[in-house]
């Protein structure tokens, strides 16, 4: 999060005329897919910031910018006519599957997708590794870079189903001519990784369809989850959540819980892969300590699923959410939860000695982390321990405060993708995007990170409520790290929040 800067441009009675357009029809869902929030902590309410340029540390309008000189569609159009003249001479003097044909697709479907024209950039990449595939095998490396193309265009133009379909067919090209323990394929892997926790983000919390029609990613359950169409109840013999269809519910079957899910049986196809390839990578390396939060990653998200499906769909659930009896209550969190404290101590114990003060941060995200599972008593004590260690690193009582709580309202744990924000809809930081609108908010901060009056005291014009019905949601939900002062975690009171947002 960024402090708000003393040189923010004043409010102007132009900004109506600036952001008002984007307000003037309700939002769809649609369009609220790909809604973020950037919070800066307030300094001054009378000033605002334009864009996300204006953040401090990102891009500063008094900075030098990298000059780049657009080019006219008709420079563009008239190389394209070039291109096109050569691939037909080259048909004409070798046929239609000369091998250098394939580079001069590739540029020609670059030069359409700077046009925008979508379909025939398409087209040309298709044609590209087409002739790949007919002159080196089906299962070239050749044809990488037109998938990868195809790939980009496709996310471009929303089309994430076809972006699934090439980034399942590139991992598989690369798993059929990789050495399985070669450095390639280990990129490889993190990559198609990377694919299948965006493609589940949107398929779970942006209701985005199309994205379960690959055989080797459909589970029935999972679908069902997604769709709402499960009732949690408690198994009173097991004292456990099982999830029941809600046509069988209605219909009186008997006996219900054999028509009934498990929570193991629930869990994303992208999920349980992502985790056996983590677990194949940390088998070669287990002090990667940056794999182990992607994996934890996976636990995260699938525990705030079932949270916001059980929190939403009460109709039928025989008992209230509760945080710390929904983890005890399902195995794949409950566990989950101890696989990846577990790893993460050991891999902080062993850091100790050669390098202590990034052992000190692996102690803080142990902490985070027990406190994202309701684990109060084990996370004070862990925040103890990386204070212990960063006294001997003759830190002051303020320094050591300053290192553990940097900032009042740090989202935790900092290494998974928390909704509405930049990583979660995969935006980079260093972009510079419009902000439609912002929302001030005050609140306070127990010592548990958990929030509590959380009041909006402010919104620009027209903000709808949708959207502050999200925030709220995001804040009565979200864990954040607790001021940590001499050794003792405090209540925070009087936080003032602004969230600028953009779609």
């Amino acid at each position: 999060m960024h402090q708000a800067r003393r040189r923010f441009l004043p409010v102007l009675p132009a900004l109506a005329c600036l952001i008002a357009p984007a307000f003037v029809q309700a939002q769809s869902t649609a369009q609220l897919r790909t809604l973020f929030f950037d919070p800066v902590y307030i300094d001054d309410a009378k000033e605002i910031l334009l864009s996300s340029g204006d953040r401090p540390g990102i891009i500063s309008s008094d900075q030098p910018q990298a000059q780049t000189t657009a080019r006219l569609p008709s420079e563009i159009i008239e190389d394209i006519r070039r291109y096109e003249e050569n691939i037909n001479r080259q048909i004409e003097n070798s046929g239609i599957y000369d091998t250098g044909l394939s580079q001069e697709y590739l540029s020609t479907g670059n030069l359409y997708e700077q046009l925008g024209d979508i379909e025939n950039a398409i087209n040309a990449y298709d044609n590209a590794m087409h002739i790949n595939r007919v002159n080196e095998g089906l299962y070239t490396l050749s044809q990488v870079d037109a998938v990868r193309a195809l790939i980009a265009i496709h996310k471009e133009a929303r089309n994430f189903a076809e972006v699934d379909k090439y980034h399942e067919y590139l991992y598989y090209l690369m798993s059929r001519n990789l050495e399985p323990d070669s450095e390639a394929f280990n990129e490889a892997s993190l990559e198609w990784a990377e694919w299948n926790l965006e493609a589940f983000r949107r398929m779970a919390f942006m209701d985005e369809e199309g994205l379960d029609t690959s055989p080797s990613m459909t589970n029935s359950g999972a679908r069902m989850l997604q769709r709402g169409d499960l009732v949690a109840i408690e198994d009173q013999q097991f004292s456990q959540y099982r999830f029941v269809p809600r046509s069988a519910l209605l219909s009186n079957a008997d006996p219900i819980l054999m028509q009934s899910y498990t929570a193991d049986q629930l869990i994303d196809p992208r999920l349980s892969q992502n985790e056996d390839l983590y677990d194949r990578l940390l088998e070669a390396n287990g002090s990667d300590a940056e794999l182990l939060k992607k994996k934890a990653n996976l636990t995260w998200l699938y525990k705030k699923q079932l949270e916001e499906y059980i929190g939403t769909n009460s109709v039928g659930t025989t008992f209230n959410l509760d945080r710390l009896r929904l983890i005890r209550s399902l195995s794949p969190l409950r566990q989950g939860y101890a696989e990846i404290r577990e790893d993460m101590l050991a891999l902080a114990e062993e850091l100790e000695n050669d390098n202590p003060m990034e052992s000190a941060r692996l102690y803080i995200t142990v902490a985070d982390w027990d406190l994202e599972f309701s684990r109060q008593s084990r996370a004070y004590n862990i925040y103890d321990k990386a204070r212990e260690i960063l006294l001997e690193q003759d830190l002051s009582e303020s320094q050591v405060s300053e290192f553990i709580s940097p900032e009042p309202a740090l989202l935790i744990p900092e290494y998974v993708s928390h909704e509405y924000t930049r990583e979660f809809q995969n935006i980079p930081e260093t972009r510079d995007i419009p902000y439609i609108g912002f929302i001030d908010v005050m609140f306070q901060k127990r010592a548990n990170g958990r929030l509590r009056r959380i009041d909006i005291v402010n919104s620009s014009e027209n903000t709808t409520q949708p959207i502050r019905r999200r925030l709220l949601d995001m804040l009565e939900n979200a864990v954040m790290r607790p001021a940590y002062v001499s050794g003792e975690t405090v209540e925070q009171s009087d936080i003032k929040v602004r969230y600028y947002y953009s779609y």
